[in-house]
């Protein structure tokens, strides 16, 4: 058996363009005004907490922490 027990991998954060998704959940949602600031708020908040960051559609990425 593994020593390695508990919560290990959760979404950290949603971050999209789009205005009208709305929190569920307990997730935090930051909004993107275009595509270049959805890539860089991603980038900074992965950097920030060592996660990783997805794509989940078009204009909607979330940071993961594996």
């Amino acid at each position: 058996m593994g020593n390695n027990v508990g919560l290990n991998e959760f979404t950290l954060a949603v971050i999209t363009t789009d205005k009208n998704m709305n929190p569920v959940g307990g997730c935090p949602i930051f909004y993107a005004n275009d595509n270049d600031d959805l890539q860089n708020k991603a980038l900074l908040m992965s950097k920030c907490v060592s996660g990783m960051v997805h794509q989940i559609s078009e204009g909607t990425l979330i940071i993961v922490k594996h």
